[in-house]
């Protein structure tokens, strides 16, 4: 009887930490969309052609896009742990289990054998206990740099510029320094000068903090509304 008591007594614990743990996250699933739109065949585009269906109307796909070789969501927010998981390629689609709570950002970052971080989404929601989510995340190119340097204007400040290799909308631009094999975010850059029109993709804006006697340590990578693309280091050693 006593031996039944107990087992009855460590049953209800267990269920009782079940059901707490269930209760404090959210199952999410989340849908880039990279499947459908990256393995669309030339019939396909000459069926929707002839039957004038929607698929004729959306923006041409980028040829990158079918050279997709991997997908990976990473989950952050201030009060738990970060998580990362690879979706299949097969789906584009993967369910987790998040942390309840608010503020959890979700970035989808593609890669090809090119470009380490060519294709991204971001997304910001608040999850409660016992939700379920269907996050489709808006994917889109990322701001790929192909190098940066920097250089003295006419009144001897110091300037820094960017060659953009995607043409991709540009937000801002993250500094990183690097010390110790770690990188260290030290500036934001969202304020600057568009670029001239006869060099769409060069961008360039004074940045007097910057130390031109050891630039090796610096990094520099793109932001827009899809995430963040490739942190690149300064291409003048």
């Amino acid at each position: 009887m006593k031996r039944h008591t107990i087992l009855i007594v460590i049953t209800l614990i267990l269920a009782g930490m079940l059901s707490c743990s269930s209760g404090d996250t959210a199952t999410v699933t989340i849908d880039t969309g990279i499947r459908k739109q990256a393995q669309l065949t030339v019939w396909d585009k000459v069926l929707a052609w002839i039957t004038l269906s929607q698929p004729v109307k959306a923006d041409p796909v980028p040829i990158e896009l079918y050279q997709i070789d991997s997908i990976a969501v990473t989950i952050s927010a201030s009060d738990m742990g970060t998580i990362k998981e690879a979706i299949q390629l097969e789906t584009g689609r993967i369910t987790l289990e998040v942390p309840a709570g608010s503020q959890r950002t979700f970035e989808v970052v593609a890669t090809t054998p090119d470009y380490p971080r060519f294709y991204g989404g971001i997304a910001t929601v608040d999850l409660s206990a016992g939700q379920q989510v269907a996050l489709n995340i808006e994917m889109g190119e990322l701001v790929n740099i192909y190098s940066w340097d920097y250089g003295y204007d006419q009144q001897d400040n110091i300037y820094i510029g960017i060659d953009i290799q995607s043409s991709s909308n540009v937000n801002g631009f993250k500094i990183y320094l690097e010390n110790n094999g770690q990188r260290v975010l030290i500036d934001t850059i969202t304020n600057f000068p568009p670029p001239d029109p006869l060099y769409q993709n060069y961008y360039q804006f004074d940045y007097p903090d910057f130390d031109a006697d050891n630039p090796d340590p610096y990094f520099i990578s793109g932001i827009n509304e899809y995430g963040e693309g490739e942190q690149i280091q300064c291409s003048i050693p």
